[in-house]
């Protein structure tokens, strides 16, 4: 069980924030991933059957990317250092303020990461080229691998956040 020192830390509020708009950011991921499609891969916006099967997708599934959504919330949590609540004299509760926080802290990583080809395409696998036969950990571990690049970070269970140096050649 989960010993809570200190309930009002912000890190506890920071975290129920994450928790509340997981789905909804989840829905904006692939959106942007779609939009990446076009940007990378189509950017005339020229019409086939595979930029109409992207277009037409609708997600009905958001678990796939569970895995990537808490990486992106811990790397957040441990970007914006410290765990003092500031003092907020614009009448909104932290709550509010970290839930604005938050949403703009995830839409700015979601844009840089959906600039990369390998990010993209592992979140098309996900989604819009999802087939039962097709194993999701391979997509799912690609697009872990490249935000843990893009950041220069990983999240080790038990060790915490560390830097991250790159294998690949």
């Amino acid at each position: 069980m989960n010993q809570r020192l200190f309930l009002l830390d912000k890190n506890y509020i920071l975290k129920q924030v994450q928790a509340d708009l997981k789905l909804k950011l989840q829905a904006e991921l692939i959106e942007e991933v779609k939009k990446g499609y076009f940007n990378l891969f189509n950017p005339l916006g020229l019409i086939d059957e595979l930029s109409e099967k992207v277009a037409a997708f609708s997600p009905t599934h958001l678990s796939f990317f569970d895995e990537l959504y808490n990486t992106m919330a811990g790397i957040y949590r441990y970007q914006v250092e410290g765990n003092q609540l500031e003092l907020l004299f614009d009448g909104r509760s932290h709550y509010e303020k970290y839930t604005a926080d938050w949403k703009e802290g995830f839409h700015a990583y979601v844009l840089e990461l959906c600039q990369k080809k390998s990010f993209i395409l592992a979140g098309l696998e996900l989604t819009v080229f999802h087939s039962p036969d097709k194993r999701l950990e391979l997509a799912q571990n690609r697009m872990k691998v490249c935000t843990f690049e893009h950041f220069g970070l990983k999240i080790y269970k038990y060790k915490g956040i560390q830097k991250y140096i790159s294998k690949s050649a």
